[in-house]
């Protein structure tokens, strides 16, 4: 059932809800518009909707953008030439919100180049760091790509898979459809590596520009072209890596952690945002203070960027989202993503995804797992008054016809990166968006943290533990039922004991129980994170009976199974798979019903 939400005039009178849009500026209009919302859903998922009358020849592009003050909660951009356009879901806020829409009537011919984005850091040139030397997963890798079929791909560290990649995109494409590539790093930039950077694209190269080097970076770090457009016109492109050591990553996520658990901080807000100052501020003011200019000049024509840069969005951390999920109330302005907003580029995820608590858009790692604070390293950026961002999306998954693959379980995805997708138009001569836009979809993994579950926790004075497997000392599986989420319970290492493992939890006597909570250890190595598994209960500790088969997510947010009131005295989980082929878990919890 839908609530329909009338114009906005009507709407601020009858819910208190919106108020009116500013002007329109000369020759865009105002467009009648309305907001659905989801009655089911507490009337909180809503829809734009535009509802006008087709005109010959025409195209109309219609914005949309809601927002509360100077915060921004969702945005869109569509070309219609129907005579009407509806968003897609956003969640409304628990404040007053306004929406701002418009409408610009365009000649059908005249409305700009689609071109399809990507970016993506390919884990030593699809080998995942060397680990797979069949040559399947870069087969596969390969696929993924075709089925994405990129306009412009930017590439992070292609070593020594280039050439093969380039082979791979043409395969069977007609003539109008091929790749050509530029090698942008030389080799004498790197003595390992000498290919981290590469530039794939459908349009005519048509000149690739110079190396170039300074004290802070080399062509390992940025390179890039001028591309061609159909319609004679051209654009910048430029692939870009900038260092990884020192990283956000593991910081963000132990401070995460300690705020959620009123834990002593290791690092202050400002020595966390001192991880960025190490070297990427200094590579980040090069490219955009030295090469840039150098390459480009006073050309205005746009510019695209796509890469890696091991730094954090400014624009996820601000006042508005501390409270979203992992970041633990922290506000840090990430001093090397703001640089590149502050010249002027579009972080072109985070545009059309603008709320980051429901759009994380985690980029690392699909491999060694999702921690507490959602990471966000891989970018693409676009700058020109003639770009419209329409949307984007990441990939962390393999295709479906991938997935069950002996390479499936281990390594999810084709990388340890998520891969940046995301559709532009460049306005002028062209007849716009020709294929379905990239969308993000909401994050469905468990909240960070999620409420604590109904009933009352047996303490854990009460509880004792056994496993089949564990680490003497380090990993016991007392550690599991000890109450202190710093210690955590581990399979045997480094004689890795074949899964499924089992670790048993007795409550000291029958309890209905209400829930389990499986607490998976919070330090950043992840190995043994608990991901496909069956909870059991036992009245005598010997005969077993299944409560639900469970398969959880690479993240370090507690997992809650619903026991409603199972009685029994043991519960057991069988681990069918944690990561790394181990077992590991900072605590189970059990809740009995409270009485």
């Amino acid at each position: 059932m839908r609530r329909l939400i009338p114009p906005l005039a009507v709407a601020l009178a009858l819910a208190g809800l919106l108020t009116p849009a500013p002007p329109a500026a000369a020759m865009v209009q105002s467009p009648p518009h309305r907001m659905e919302c989801d009655s089911d859903r507490g009337g909180r998922i809503c829809t734009v909707v535009w509802t006008g009358n087709p005109r010959p020849h025409q195209v109309e592009e219609f914005t949309a953008t809601v927002r509360s003050g100077d915060q921004v909660w969702a945005r869109e951009t569509i070309y219609s030439s129907t005579g009407g356009a509806r968003t897609r879901p956003f969640l409304l806020p628990e404040h007053q919100v306004t929406v701002d829409a418009t409408v610009k009537s365009l000649p059908e011919k005249q409305v700009g180049t689609p071109l399809r984005l990507m970016a993506w850091n390919l884990f030593v040139g699809g080998t995942i760091n060397g680990q797979e030397k069949t040559g399947e997963n870069l087969r596969q890798m390969i696929e993924y790509l075709n089925e994405v079929d990129p306009d412009v791909l930017f590439v992070v560290e292609g070593y020594g898979s280039g050439q093969k990649i380039l082979d791979g995109l043409n395969a069977g494409r007609p003539a109008g459809e091929r790749f050509s590539a530029a090698q942008l790093t030389k080799p004498a930039d790197y003595s390992v590596n000498g290919d981290n950077l590469w530039l794939y694209t459908k349009l005519k190269i048509e000149k690739v520009y110079p190396r170039y080097a300074d004290a802070d970076i080399t062509s390992f770090n940025l390179g890039g072209a001028r591309l061609g457009l159909p319609n004679g016109e051209h654009v910048h492109a430029f692939s870009m890596w900038t260092w990884h050591e020192i990283s956000a990553n593991w910081d963000t996520h132990e401070a995460a952690v300690q705020n959620l658990y009123g834990q002593p901080r290791t690092k202050t807000d400002e020595q966390l945002l001192d991880d960025d100052r190490f070297r990427r501020v200094a590579m980040g003011r090069a490219i955009l203070e030295k090469a840039l200019p150098s390459f480009i000049g006073d050309d205005d024509a746009p510019v695209l960027m796509g890469g890696d840069l091991n730094a954090w969005p400014h624009l996820d951390w601000t006042e508005q989202f501390k409270n979203a999920r992992g970041h633990a109330g922290m506000v840090l302005p990430w001093p090397l993503t703001k640089m590149f907003t502050d010249a002027g580029f579009v972080d072109t995820f985070r545009y059309a995804n603008a709320d980051a608590g429901r759009y994380p858009g985690r980029t690392w790692s699909s491999l060694s797992g999702y921690r507490s604070a959602p990471a966000r390293t891989d970018y693409v950026f676009t700058r020109g008054a003639d770009v419209r961002v329409l949307g984007s999306r990441t990939d962390d998954r393999r295709l479906s016809r991938h997935q069950g693959s002996a390479l499936d379980e281990t390594y999810p995805f084709y990388s340890d990166h998520s891969a940046v997708v995301t559709d532009v138009v460049v306005r002028g001569e062209g007849t716009g968006p020709d294929r379905p836009i990239v969308r993000e979809e909401p994050e469905n993994a468990p909240g960070v943290w999620p409420a604590t579950p109904a009933g009352t926790p047996v303490p854990p004075t009460e509880l004792s533990a056994t496993a089949t497997t564990f680490k003497p000392g380090v990993g016991d599986p007392l550690r599991a039922v000890d109450g202190d989420l710093t210690t955590d319970y581990h399979s045997n290492y480094p004689e890795i004991a074949p899964q499924p493992h089992f670790v048993t939890v007795d409550l000291g006597r029958v309890r209905d129980l209400s829930a389990v909570r499986f607490q998976p250890k919070l330090r950043y190595d992840m190995n043994g994170t608990v991901l496909k598994g069956v909870v059991q209960v036992s009245d005598d500790g010997t005969t077993f009976r299944d409560v639900k088969r469970v398969e959880w997510p690479r993240m370090t947010a507690p997992n809650d199974v619903d026991m409603q009131g199972v009685a029994a005295r043991y519960v057991r989980l069988r681990v069918d798979y944690g990561m790394g082929g181990a077992s590991a878990l900072a605590e189970i919890i059990p809740y009995e019903i409270s009485r």
